[in-house]
């Protein structure tokens, strides 16, 4: 062997982690081979063996950096999720009758997750800087895109997997191996992109390990693959590089590099606090028929991360309908949702002004930023209106279509649950993507479903888990226009001044996701067969990462389902930042063209 080739080996063995990360593969791989085959492909020492030498060299690993060091409380806080996970092994350890399996399984996939998260940006400057001799091609933007489409491809492949279906699915894998494994990556599409559009019925086509994986996709997508993978490497001691830091401010618009660091650290902790709590809120809302602890917990999990994630996966053929009357749907769902589009910095900005509403001595308070403004002005008129507006609708709308017979109508239901009810529609509509009425052509009105397609346009805040257009885009957009109507030189908005360039972004970002939108349609009217309503619906809860649908997804052609992957993949990611990453590296221009008047109106 060279020189160069050992320098190679070598490289490649730093940027997968060394020992303990080749151990992290192999372990994935082995879970993989366990779980997802019907027939042992491998003897059966070999899988588990790979699973507990994974978790062994994490643990090796794991003390030796605790003894580098020291044992003392700032290396314990510093390292808190690791000692949380091996507090979960321990209740595991407790709670089942037969554990050694399952924590086996979760250890090794918890490792393969830190792992995952940890190198996914050193693949990707590995391929970019070292391939062209240290001259990176990968800006932030293409990073993210580069990210996304790895976590979509493994999750893919895992969901192609034989054990990761149910046998009704049997037929489809072996007579249609290329269209199963199209539906397994537009299933990894949605739940990465959460949006919630399937092919597949997430409760009866999927088994549990497919559902884990699911899960798996949803959280890694709702936080953001480049802000999923720095959390870990935070929270291990590893320090931000400059260039972590410009893709980390990009994905979360923060404008100070300085304050990423806390800022990451408040994400992931409030983000598996409002989950949890979400999770046992729910805990006791399900049916006698889930009878083990364990399912019930699972449950409970599963619909609080796709709720704060605003994925709208639900482990129900029904989604939500068959707990419209349930309280825990309107105290967990509903603020989870609310709370998850927000914004990180909106929610970190409201957790520091409740800290310091009690500190002694009492200092001025900062003002309220005007991000943070906006949002919360937009946030609660585009709830309580468009509520407004779906009762009055759907008061209009006499169903008389025998197709409707016992299905849960809004208008059939008793006015102390419909006002609730047209609440969750107008919450989940803009981001989310759950059910708690029947949502088809003959169900509602067609002033909803229009109000619906308005809705799902706008999406969620920046800078949050939810789609769409943003919130702060479409008011910074109309205050410009009030503004023009005022003859006022600038947009102005609670004696603020918004700049030129944030207008333009705002204008950007809606015109380009018109576009998207535009042209979905008119390709989906050419490949399905179905009604103009049913299409513009299905193109906007796609672009918008929404995931409602009315009825079209399970029916869309193979063509189809690749345009939605599409759509799903460009919504989740933002319009703006699809085109920087296309556009490539371009220079600032020194010049300008002289000006010229043209008529407008």
């Amino acid at each position: 062997m060279t020189t160069e080739q050992k320098r190679l080996l070598q490289h490649i063995s730093d940027r997968i982690g060394g020992p303990s990360g080749l151990l992290a593969i192999l372990g994935v791989i082995a879970v993989a081979l366990e779980f997802g085959f019907h027939k042992p492909v491998a003897p059966r020492f070999l899988p588990a063996t790979l699973q507990w030498s994974a978790l062994l060299g994490f643990v090796v690993s794991f003390f030796q950096t605790i003894r580098r060091q020291g044992l003392t409380w700032r290396t314990i806080s510093r390292h808190w999720t690791h000692l949380a996970f091996f507090a979960l092994l321990y209740a595991i350890l407790m709670l089942l009758e037969n554990p050694i399996t399952t924590i086996r399984a979760i250890s090794t996939a918890y490792v393969g997750i830190v792992w995952l998260c940890q190198r996914v940006a050193s693949f990707a400057g590995f391929a970019g800087q070292r391939l062209h001799k240290g001259q990176s091609t990968l800006r932030p933007e293409k990073l993210l895109v580069t990210s996304f489409a790895i976590v979509i491809i493994i999750g893919g492949i895992a969901l192609a997997l034989p054990r990761a279906t149910t046998d009704q699915l049997q037929n489809v894998r072996s007579t249609h191996p290329i269209e199963h494994t199209i539906n397994a990556m537009f299933t990894a599409t949605s739940a990465t992109c959460v949006t919630g559009l399937t092919v597949y019925d997430t409760e009866n086509d999927f088994t549990l390990f497919g559902q884990v994986v699911i899960l798996i996709l949803i959280q890694a997508g709702g936080l953001g693959i480049m802000v999923f993978g720095s959390l870990f490497g935070l929270l291990t001691g590893r320090k931000l590089s400059l260039r972590e830091s410009l893709v980390l401010q990009d994905a979360l618009s923060h404008q100070t590099i300085g304050q990423l660091r806390s800022m990451v650290r408040f994400i992931i902790v409030a983000t598996f606090a409002f989950e949890i709590a979400g999770a046992i809120i729910l805990y006791p809302m399900w049916p006698d028929s889930i009878t083990t602890v364990s399912q019930r917990a699972f449950y409970s999990l599963f619909h609080a991360v796709s709720a704060f994630c605003n994925a709208g996966f639900a482990l129900q053929s029904d989604s939500l309908i068959q707990y419209n009357n349930r309280w825990q749907i309107y105290t967990s769902i509903m603020p989870l949702i609310v709370i998850g589009g927000l914004g990180f910095p909106v929610i970190s900005e409201l957790h520091t002004r409740f800290r310091s509403r009690n500190q002694r001595p009492r200092k001025r308070r900062r003002p309220w930023s005007l991000h943070t403004r906006l949002v919360l002005y937009a946030t609660p008129v585009l709830i309580v209106v468009p509520a407004i507006l779906i009762l009055i609708f759907e008061s209009n709308h006499v169903t008389t279509s025998a197709t409707t017979e016992g299905q849960a109508i809004l208008s059939d239901l008793p006015w102390f649950t419909q006002i609730p009810a047209a609440i969750f529609r107008s919450v989940t509509t803009r981001t989310a993507g759950f059910n708690v009425t029947t949502l088809n052509p003959d169900a509602q009105s067609t002033g909803t479903t229009f109000l619906m397609c308005v809705l799902m346009f706008i999406g969620g805040s920046p800078a949050s888990t939810a789609g769409g257009v943003k919130t702060v885009s479409v008011f910074v957009l109309a205050i410009a226009v009030f503004s023009t109507l005022r003859r006022r030189p600038h947009a102005e908005f609670a004696h603020r001044t918004i700049p030129e360039p944030i207008v333009r972004r705002a204008a950007t970002v809606v015109f380009v996701m018109f576009t998207i939108v535009t042209t979905v349609t008119l390709v989906l009217c050419l490949t399905e067969s179905a009604s103009l309503e049913e299409i513009l619906f299905e193109s906007v809860s796609a672009g918008g990462t929404v995931g409602l649908t009315l009825g079209l997804t399970p029916k869309l052609t193979l063509t189809g389902r690749i345009v939605i992957m599409a759509a799903m993949f460009a919504g989740r990611l933002g319009p703006l930042s699809i085109l920087v990453a296309l556009a490539g590296r371009h220079g600032t221009d020194r010049y300008t063209y002289p000006s010229e008047q043209v008529i407008i109106g």
